[in-house]
């Protein structure tokens, strides 16, 4: 019995110290994400400032003269493609071929490339459809369909310049981006005048943020990459991925740097990350938007964070050896590999589940430990807040938005472990369904998917851990601070487990005025899955 008790206090003391140390590295490398999220907002406010005090943009360092009449200069302007990759977007294929056809550039000089992977019948018929009438209007527009999917979107786009060798600038949307008329006046003049420039990207805006609290959290934080990251990194010489739409390549820079690859499911970063690093530059116009879509469908989501994150790390086990071995400066190959990818694409997921959702409950049930409060509140407040602050009353959605990220956290932390592994799922390849909320053409209708009864085991498993850890505090060791952060997390975490936070669940309801999302509906199938 002695021997038992003895080994039982040995086993405690050894899980007590062990927690100890996971929960310091943890605050340490919470304090690190951190750091380096909060750096990055001090050299956004320092940009502004300076831009507003001297007049010149950080563009400004590009040359970029107007082009000339095209009515009277026509034959001036350099041959322009725009290509559109998309596979069964029922919802969205013809309005984005109404919006490329209709970009201002010279006619003759000009072409519209539909690179449609589409499998289903009836977005085939309504991409032909589309395609014919612009042909029949005059427009060099086509359509190439592939006997296969391999390489998936990076496979097409490839076999698409193939054919578009004669073309100096590609320009790529996706299926659910609407670009501005002016669009291609206001981005290829800088790929004209600075021929060291590979591709312009343009910033992305949104049309469905109100549409639920799930593309509300989204809005967040994509506007902080949109608004904040992009952009402090091309003001500050770094390296900035090209986002996979919205934006012009110099087609010589795709060819001399090995093309489009499909060894990753973020062939945009990779082909961006392999410009700079055989020293092409890059240009990120905050100025220059084009809207699109949020997915709100929770399983649409979910599929794009997984391959949003899972992307970036098996991008980061490839491509760590030629980012090393090639002629950037010592400073940019450390910024790449540590900060870049180490930081921001792998740690900050093991801080946001395994720290904030793991071990803050472990330290409920263990009264030997203790975590800071500065470390659970403070810093985390401050940091939510400076996201929030590039997007319009972004404030109010503070806390939604925290426990919105904290609660994908099984999703992306998987999905991490995935990309190092380089497991089977880490090549999943599954189109994120949009509806059309983008789409402002008259007597256009958007569909929505049905009500998805799927559930997520877990989540579920998770939201029971974390709620059993809140009230455990509230009732036996009077943790109040932490369990009114743990209640809540854990109420997130059962939405999500019971898919409740689509548009018809419990956390789905409309945040605002929104049109697009008050459209008649029909149902749309759920997206399908293939793997490489």
């Amino acid at each position: 019995m002695l021997y038992t008790f003895a080994a039982y206090a040995t086993f405690y003391e050894l899980y007590v110290a062990l927690l100890k140390g996971l929960i310091a590295f943890a605050i340490g490398l919470s304090m690190i994400v951190s750091a380096d999220r909060l750096l990055r907002v001090f050299k956004f406010l320092q940009i502004t400032l300076r831009t507003a005090l001297t007049g010149q943009k950080p563009e400004a360092r590009f040359a970029c003269n107007p082009l000339p009449d095209p009515a009277q200069y026509s034959l001036v302007y350099p041959r322009v493609a725009v290509q559109l990759p998309m596979f069964n977007e029922r919802a969205v294929c013809q309005a984005i071929i109404d919006s490329a056809c209709e970009l201002s550039w010279p006619r003759e000089r000009f072409k519209v490339q539909v690179l449609d992977d589409s499998t289903d019948r009836v977005t085939r018929e309504l991409v032909d459809d589309k395609v014919l009438e612009w042909k029949e209007r005059g427009l060099n527009c086509e359509c190439l369909r592939r006997t296969n999917r391999q390489g998936y979107k990076a496979g097409a786009l490839k076999e698409g310049l193939e054919v578009l060798k004669e073309y100096d600038y590609v320009a790529i949307f996706d299926a659910d981006f609407k670009p501005d008329t002016d669009f291609l006046m206001a981005t290829v003049p800088y790929l004209i005048d600075n021929p060291e420039v590979g591709y312009v990207q343009t910033r992305w805006v949104f049309a469905n943020p109100d549409e639920s609290y799930l593309t509300k959290a989204q809005e967040i934080s994509l506007n902080f990459h949109c608004r904040c990251e992009q952009f402090v990194h091309f003001a500050t010489g770094g390296f900035f991925n090209f986002n996979g739409t919205a934006g012009v390549w110099r087609r010589k820079a795709i060819v001399t740097v090995g093309g489009w690859k499909s060894r990753t499911t973020v062939e945009d970063m990779d082909l961006s990350l392999r410009t700079y690093v055989n020293g092409w530059k890059a240009i990120y116009l905050t100025d220059v938007t084009c809207i699109n879509e949020l997915p709100a469908s929770f399983f649409a989501y979910r599929k794009q964070q997984h391959r949003w994150t899972c992307g970036p790390v098996q991008l980061w086990r490839k491509a760590s050896s030629d980012i090393w071995n090639s002629s950037l400066p010592m400073t940019r190959k450390l910024e790449l590999i540590c900060c870049y990818f180490g930081v921001r694409k792998f740690a900050t997921h093991w801080v946001s589940l395994g720290f904030f959702c793991g071990l803050v409950p472990l330290s409920i049930f263990t009264p030997e430990v203790s975590i800071p409060l500065w470390s659970l509140v403070h810093l985390p407040v401050v940091v939510t807040v400076t996201t929030a602050m590039f997007t319009p009353k972004g404030w109010l959605h503070c806390i939604l938005y925290v426990l919105f990220e904290n609660g994908m956290g099984i999703v992306k932390l998987w999905a991490v472990i995935a990309g190092v592994l380089d497991l089977k799922n880490a090549q999943e390849w599954v189109v994120t369904t949009k509806l059309g909320s983008s789409d402002k053409r008259p007597g256009t209708q958007t569909p929505v998917v049905a009500r998805d009864c799927r559930m997520y085991a877990g989540e579920m498993i998770m939201s029971c851990f974390v709620l059993t850890a809140a009230f455990y505090g509230i009732f036996s060791v009077n943790k109040w601070s932490f369990s009114i952060f743990l209640t809540l997390q854990g109420l997130v975490f059962m939405a999500f487990g019971f898919n409740m936070v689509d548009c018809g669940g419990l956390l789905g309801g409309r945040l605002g005025n929104n049109n697009a999302a008050m459209k008649p509906v029909k149902a749309v199938k759920a997206e399908r899955s293939y793997t490489l």
